[in-house]
């Protein structure tokens, strides 16, 4: 079977592609129920899909991205505006997956697609509520432990129980490099400036990519957090206030740690999710960390 599979991969070099495309476009679908619902304590399973106006949604007007398009952004049922945020969503997830499977060996992308599934959930919910919620958090940390087990390589190990030991070091050294940064920064500013919620986040990213992965999504989410919330300031001053009200609310609708809902709610009108830039940054160092510190090591000597 497997050498069946091989033969048809190199006959039709882009046919697997195109069907992880269509398939991380259906997982994209499942993921943006994820986002809505969980921050809110529903159920992902029961009641199915449905718009706003309570009205189920019928299986053939719940086609991944296309039904978007032909629906004109509108619901069938009443009219009401979809937002564009679903079918990009869908359309993001099935990018990554397809990319995943195109360019990297078949166990790397595997382990890098529930990546993906995973921070496309944590890092949406972050960015609308500020927070990380528990739910997700913790499998995702569980789950790259059980990935490095599963797929040793994507650590640099060869056998099941190594890979699970570098994914256990991982965990340990990005949980508690953020840990620390918390403590000392909420020590210095005399408040909470960041929830448990990131702490586990980078444990989790920890486990997906080693060490070195949580080292450089730290380092990493500096970068790019700073650039973006720069970006955020500039081009939106005329919405910060509506901007800062619908946030509020989704915050008051969510569950999640204390901690983060108390540093949402601060004194600073300024506060900005530290979530998602840890995930991109984990996502590049996932698909350039190995180019990316061979330059390194090659420019510092």
């Amino acid at each position: 079977m497997l050498e069946a599979f091989k033969e048809t991969q190199a006959a039709f070099p882009w046919f697997f592609t195109g069907a992880f495309f269509v398939f991380g476009a259906v997982v994209g679908s499942f993921l943006n129920v994820c986002i809505f619902r969980i921050p809110k304590g529903e159920s992902i399973v029961v009641p199915g899909s449905h718009c706003a106006c309570g009205a189920p949604v019928p299986p053939h007007l719940n086609v991944p991205v296309l039904s978007w398009i032909f629906l004109r952004g509108r619901a069938a049922c009443c009219g009401r505006k979809i937002s564009l945020r679903y079918p990009a969503t869908e359309l993001l997830v099935a990018c990554l997956f397809a990319a995943a499977w195109h360019f990297l060996p078949w166990e790397l992308a595997v382990h890098a697609m529930i990546f993906f599934a995973f921070a496309v959930v944590l890092a949406f919910i972050d960015w609308d509520t500020m927070l990380l919620p528990d739910s997700v958090n913790a499998p995702f940390a569980l789950a790259g432990l059980i990935c490095g087990a599963a797929f040793p390589r994507a650590l640099g190990a060869t056998e099941p129980l190594a890979g699970f030991f570098l994914a256990c070091v991982g965990l340990g050294v990005g949980s508690m490099l953020l840990y620390w940064f918390r403590y000392f920064t909420s020590l210095l500013l005399g408040r909470e400036t960041m929830g448990e919620g990131d702490v586990i986040l980078l444990g989790g990213i920890g486990a997906f990519c080693g060490w070195r992965g949580a080292a450089f999504a730290f380092f990493g989410a500096a970068f790019v957090g700073l650039f973006a919330w720069a970006l955020v300031r500039i081009f939106s001053r005329g919405g910060n206030a509506r901007a800062a009200r619908e946030r509020e609310a989704a915050r008051l609708s969510c569950e999640g740690d204390e901690a983060g809902a108390e540093a949402f709610s601060g004194e600073s009108s300024s506060a900005f999710p530290l979530g998602p830039w840890l995930l991109i940054a984990a996502a590049v160092h996932l698909a350039f960390g190995e180019k990316i510190f061979r330059f390194l090591a090659h420019s510092a000597f």
